[in-house]
């Protein structure tokens, strides 16, 4: 018989998921795209999800950060603009576009 294994630990996609779902209740369609790396252990300009708002101000970063530590706190946003070239980077280190958002 062979061991059934049961891991407590939410996996990176489900928090992820859950967090692009929080993002869409709170910003509507000023949130353009979230893209994460791979694994919440990589980083990018120290973090680990980009969220890309049509604008931003420092209360939507706040938001962005209690959001993130609401629902995981493996999940270290960074949050930029269109215009901005945080998304480069991110491609760039494997991130992708996290399903269901756009």
């Amino acid at each position: 018989m062979f061991p059934i294994v049961v891991e407590s630990e939410t996996s990176w996609l489900e928090s992820l998921i859950k967090f692009v779902q929080e993002l869409r209740r709170e910003f509507k369609g000023r949130l353009k795209k979230v893209i994460a790396l791979p694994s919440p252990e990589m980083r990018v300009y120290d973090s680990n999800v980009l969220v890309v708002l049509d604008r931003y101000d420092l209360k939507d970063v706040d938001l962005v950060v209690e959001l993130a530590l609401k629902v995981d706190e493996r999940i270290n946003p960074l949050v930029s603009s269109e215009e901005e070239g945080d998304v480069k980077a991110f491609l760039g280190e494997g991130g992708v576009e996290v399903e269901g958002c756009g």
